[in-house]
């Protein structure tokens, strides 16, 4: 049977159609409404971690409404979500299906379509070969020549696989989290499933145990000792003094943003009080206070403390440095201030009453294998049985996609375990002097907890110019490849609408850009990353939640414009920044452009 082939050609190219894809795809249909945009996406549906096949009964985003839109296309109340609510997963979805159609995205993207190699071609460019899966389940191949390509295929789009001693014998159903929107109706429905165990501490462990033990069946909650442990969850809320604030507006008001070390924090242009907090020893007292007054009220709120039955989800103790002394220990108990490991309580009902009626169990534990009759067995040779396991592996961080010349991959940037002994040698030394910077800035950080997440493929982090440019590329002057939204934040849309803004003025070559600062940023960029969250992936990958309004200042900083977006100072300072205090940002740098050009 012959191998069907066709040859597309467009000016750009953008492989996702999530969140950074369909903002990227907005942004160039702006601010240069002629050209040829080609969205690329392996799923069925729009959308991402957002698509229709993702979104199972029960997900909704940790979001209240009005956190989680774009600045000009309001989610507002016709989608049945009410103020003070958390969205849920399918109505996003619905939101970002409307808003594609609203800017003639929709038309534009290619849906079912997996991308495997991308090769940078020598007369500029790309080439770029993918796979369509028809309606008929045939499958065609496809060539791309693109000027201009877009990546955006996020940090959650391929799960680790399930690798767990004896799962062959185990008779019993495993569901990946990945599947879970699949699998979940009829595991739900199923009366012989009694019991399901949840694999997993992290946000999406808690979305699983809560879907689950909520349809009435019995959780067995497993998190792995040796593993990342539980997030910090809270609510929605939280108390400082008189006052009660939404957490996603806590995170994005410049008083608190002042309190969290950051490598870029002095483009808000409070570099002097950032200076006193972090580098007196009176301003280091009041940030560490700060943070514990913030750990001591999740612990007292969600009761870790007061019920036994609950210990298992407080974070544990053993992230603690032991290098130190033990007066140097305390700062270092488990914090929020070390990890962006960060969820919200968005369910129903309470899910900490599941486990005080033993409807739900807690084990702190690690599996040795599993055998059959659904028996999971521990390293401390108990065991427990089960009628499902839900198995929540991670993200993988290596592409899925092959970038040539071989060799390239390592570097543009991304993760690689291709590192010539140079490329090692290059990166080691400026890494070193990128700590030394770091720790000269925040003494504090040197008191960070030692351990780190294990990570399942031995490769090199994230190293990209301000979290978006290859800086081998940049450095060389080369402007045709970005990465959107490979960074972790609590502030999507901020971050995305930010990043596509910069990432078209690089593409188009209207940024001023030092190549010979490019890779020393690129380093303390990355770097601090596993400085300041040493709890969280920020090892591997940019991950921030309170660092994300100082990051939006850097890159308009960049573009030529003014960060601060309030009325007056205090507002400035008090009140919370949500995505429509950037409306009118593009069109406000596209009047910048032609006031130069007339200059």
């Amino acid at each position: 049977m012959a191998i069907k082939l066709e040859e597309q050609s467009v000016k750009i190219l953008i492989i996702g159609a999530g969140v950074g894809g369909l903002c990227a795809a907005k942004t160039y249909l702006e601010l240069a409404p002629e050209s040829n945009v080609v969205l690329l996406d392996a799923k069925r549906t729009l959308g991402g971690v957002w698509a229709a096949e993702s979104c199972y009964d029960g997900l909704k985003t940790n979001n209240l409404l009005g956190s989680y839109e774009f600045t000009d296309f309001p989610l507002d109340e016709k989608y049945g979500v009410k103020p003070g609510q958390h969205i849920p997963g399918i109505t996003l979805h619905k939101y970002f299906t409307d808003f594609a159609e609203h800017y003639d995205i929709a038309r534009r993207i290619q849906l079912n379509t997996r991308v495997f190699e991308a090769e940078k071609l020598e007369t500029g460019g790309w080439k770029i070969l993918a796979q369509r899966v028809n309606v008929d389940g045939s499958t065609t191949d496809i060539r791309y020549t693109c000027e201009k390509l877009i990546v955006s295929t996020g940090l959650s789009s391929t799960p680790n696989p399930i690798c767990i001693p004896g799962q062959q014998d185990f008779d019993k159903i495993i569901v990946p989290h990945g599947e879970l929107t699949q699998h979940s109706p009829a595991l739900i429905k199923d009366p012989a499933i009694e019991t399901v165990t949840v694999l997993g501490g992290s946000k999406t462990g808690y979305d699983c145990v809560h879907l689950f033990a909520s349809e009435g069946k019995k959780v067995e909650w497993i998190i792995r000792k040796s593993g990342a442990g539980p997030v910090w969850m809270t609510e929605g809320y939280v108390t400082l003094g008189p006052f009660r604030i939404m957490l996603e507006r806590l995170a994005t008001t410049r008083f608190l943003t002042w309190f969290s070390p950051c490598i870029w924090g002095d483009a808000d242009g409070f570099g002097g009080v950032r200076k006193f907090l972090n580098r007196t020893r009176l301003g280091r007292y009041l940030m560490h206070n700060f943070w514990e007054k913030l750990r001591w009220d999740v612990v007292d709120g969600n009761g870790y403390r007061k019920d036994p039955a609950l210990a298992g989800l407080e974070p544990d103790e053993r992230w603690r440095n032991t290098d130190l002394n033990d007066n140097e220990k305390k700062l270092t108990m488990p914090s929020m201030f070390w990890t962006a490991r960060v969820g919200i309580l968005n369910y129903t009902t309470d899910i900490h009453q599941y486990l005080r009626s033993g409807q739900v169990t807690i084990h702190r534990k690690d599996i040795s294998h599993l055998s059959e009759a659904g028996t999971i067995h521990f390293a401390d040779e108990t065991n427990v049985q089960t009628d499902a396991l839900i198995a929540i592996t991670g993200w993988k961080l290596a592409s899925t996609i092959k970038y040539k010349p071989d060799g390239l991959d390592a570097s543009i940037g991304i993760p690689s375990a291709n590192h010539t002994a140079d490329e090692k040698t290059f990166w080691h030394n400026l890494d070193s002097k990128a700590d030394a910077e770091i720790f000269r800035q925040f003494p504090y950080l040197r008191q960070a907890p030692k351990k780190e997440l294990p990570l399942q493929q031995p490769v090199s982090p994230f190293r990209l110019y301000r979290g978006i440019a290859p800086p081998g590329l940049t450095a060389q002057g080369d402007h045709s490849l970005i990465f959107l939204k490979m960074v972790a934040s609590t502030s999507n849309m901020i971050v995305a609408e930010m990043q596509a803004l910069w990432a078209y003025a690089y593409l188009e070559g209207k940024l001023d850009i030092n190549k010979k600062d490019v890779y020393w940023q690129t380093a303390l960029l990355s770097r601090f990353g596993k400085r300041r969250y040493p709890c969280g992936f920020g090892a591997w990958y940019p991950e921030f939640v309170y660092d994300s309004i100082p990051y939006a200042d850097m890159l308009l900083q960049d573009l030529g414009l003014g960060g601060r977006r309030k009325t007056s100072m205090l507002k400035e300072m008090f009140e919370g920044y949500t995505i429509h205090d950037y409306f009118g940002v593009r069109r406000e740098w596209h009047k910048l452009q032609l006031q130069k050009k007339l200059a």
